[in-house]
């Protein structure tokens, strides 16, 4: 018996999901013709030929093919498994390794003949596609249609049609009440103000973001190399900038990632009815931009030290860094002010530092603490499985119930026919069915415990971080490793009264139960208030 794996896949920008079904039922006609045995089918659906590595469905049948359950690949035709000459080289070296064979239903089976000849054609066709669509994209530029998404500020012009009926693709109008934010940071910006003053207040006068959420410095200052970011992008004076960037694709993870072009192969085109700011106040934007340029100088990398990402912020989860002469406060407060954070304290990286020492020295290493973190942990997870158990009893209940008004449903249609409501009925009551099978799941009743011996492992780590943190010079790299074993982070809690903060660390095993609040290592008083 040839037991057989069907592999199907289509491209979301050429293809639809119709396309599955003719590769399985043309595989599924060379099957039958041939007798063998169809042991399962894999389909990704639109997803890109051009990397292995993102279609999940591609890498199950791999591994069922080097799990000796498959014999024969079959697919519709060699680009349906990759068109990527480095993995179909690869697809067919595991698939010859585990002793199984790739036949296509266009070529018969597949040898090295065909890997190295079809590969190459294949990845010529990717090339050739690239330079098309970037040809066809670069035509609409110039033409006066933009070919990329709708960027803050416009809106996309729908409804109009062509001399063929067609619909219109590539206008765009402005977006009034965005535009007047535009203005906003132009007229601030060239005034003198920061990116990081404007983000704030935008976010105090609740101007939502182009994405939802609050405004940081990067989303207007952006970077000038991609021209990202509202004060670098052209069309808000009226010029459309075509080919910036370009896309391609990390070989490593098949993830697309942008990589600037030289400004020779950018292509300007004037739409003046897209201008929002006018030239005085452009002009006088992009000097400032370089004046802050000048200014800010070469970038330091960020300093290390042994606390690093390990504080953060109670109120929002940002994380503390340094903002001058060792003093620390919180990231996202400073980057977009108070409307996203309210906690207006900053602490000495020294102070921190001895307080977070001395507390583990002082109470991390009674044994009753570790033992009691144990014992909590214990008690947490078996009172989450009877929850979780007398949820799985309701739905039960309501699965039974759903069913039977499947079936009510299903003699109704029989006898009557199907109305709108009906089938809507349905298609409701059937996805209730399937939220309702996953939570009647069984349960298994063994309750793993948290076994005694973490409570020697733990105090062993935090045994070793004295050791090392004792030493003269330790080495900042091994010492934060250390820390890291022991406390997952360090919060900074505001307090009443000026400059008052307490540092709550949350240990390793505090981090293995939701309703640990960590271990206090007492409060700190500052010298003083906001950022």
């Amino acid at each position: 018996m040839t037991r057989v794996a069907i592999y199907a896949r289509y491209s979301s920008e050429h293809q639809n999901e119709r396309s599955i079904e003719d590769q399985v039922r043309l595989c599924r006609d060379y099957l039958s013709r041939q007798g063998w045995t169809e042991a399962g089918i894999f389909a990704d659906y639109a997803m890109s030929g051009a990397h292995l590595r993102s279609r999940p469905q591609a890498l199950a049948m791999l591994e069922a093919v080097r799990a000796g359950d498959v014999d024969v690949v079959l697919a519709e035709a060699l680009d349906r498994l990759s068109r990527d000459q480095e993995d179909i080289a690869g697809v067919h070296k595991r698939v010859a390794f585990a002793g199984a064979r790739i036949v296509t239903a266009t070529e018969g089976e597949i040898s090295e003949l065909h890997v190295g000849l079809k590969g190459t054609m294949n990845a010529l066709f990717l090339k050739d596609l690239a330079a098309k669509i970037r040809r066809g994209q670069l035509g609409r530029a110039v033409a006066g249609y933009i070919p990329g998404g709708k960027a803050y500020g416009y809106d996309v012009v729908r409804g109009r049609l062509d001399e063929r009926g067609e619909p219109i693709k590539g206008l765009r109008e402005i977006n009034h009440s965005e535009a007047a934010v535009i203005r906003r940071i132009f007229e601030e910006y060239a005034a003198g103000s920061s990116a990081k003053t404007i983000a704030h207040g935008l976010n105090r006068d609740l101007v939502p973001a182009p994405h939802g959420g609050l405004w940081g410095p990067s989303t207007i200052s952006g970077n000038r190399a991609r021209g990202s970011g509202i004060l670098w992008n052209e069309a808000f004076c009226g010029r459309l900038v075509y080919n910036r960037v370009r896309m391609v694709k990390d070989p490593e993870s098949g993830k697309r990632v942008s990589r600037p072009n030289t400004r020779e192969d950018w292509t300007i085109i004037d739409m003046p009815g897209l201008r929002i700011v006018d030239d005085t106040v452009w002009t006088s934007a992009q000097e400032m931009k370089r004046r802050f340029d000048a200014l800010s100088g070469p970038q330091r990398p960020a300093q290390k030290h042994l606390l690093s990402g390990l504080i953060r912020c109670a109120c929002c989860g940002g994380t503390f860094q340094i903002k001058h002469s060792g003093r620390m406060a919180c990231a996202t407060r400073r980057q977009k002010g108070p409307a996203a954070c309210q906690n207006d304290r900053t602490v000495v990286l020294s102070s921190v530092t001895e307080r977070i020492v001395a507390g583990i020295r002082r109470q991390l290493l009674k044994p009753e603490m570790a033992e009691q973190f144990v014992r909590t942990y214990n008690a947490e997870r078996k009172k989450r499985r009877a929850e979780r158990k007398r949820t799985a009893g309701r739905a039960a209940t309501r699965l039974r119930e759903v069913e039977s008004g499947i079936s009510n449903l299903v003699d109704a249609i029989t006898k009557v026919g199907a109305t709108d409501s009906m089938l809507e009925q349905m298609q409701s009551l059937e996805a209730e069915k399937r939220e309702l099978v996953a939570a009647v799941e069984p349960v298994d009743d063994t309750v793993i415990e948290l076994h005694p011996n973490v409570v020697g492992d733990y105090q062993r780590a935090v045994n070793d971080l004295i050791g090392i943190l004792s030493a003269e010079a330790p080495v900042l790299a091994t010492a934060r490793q250390r820390f890291a074993a022991v406390i997952d982070h360090i919060a900074v809690h505001p307090l009443p009264g000026r400059g008052c903060v307490e540092l709550r660390a949350m240990t390793r095993i505090d981090a293995l139960f939701p309703t640990s609040s960590g271990t206090s290592f007492g409060q700190l008083v500052g010298s003083g208030g906001g950022t």
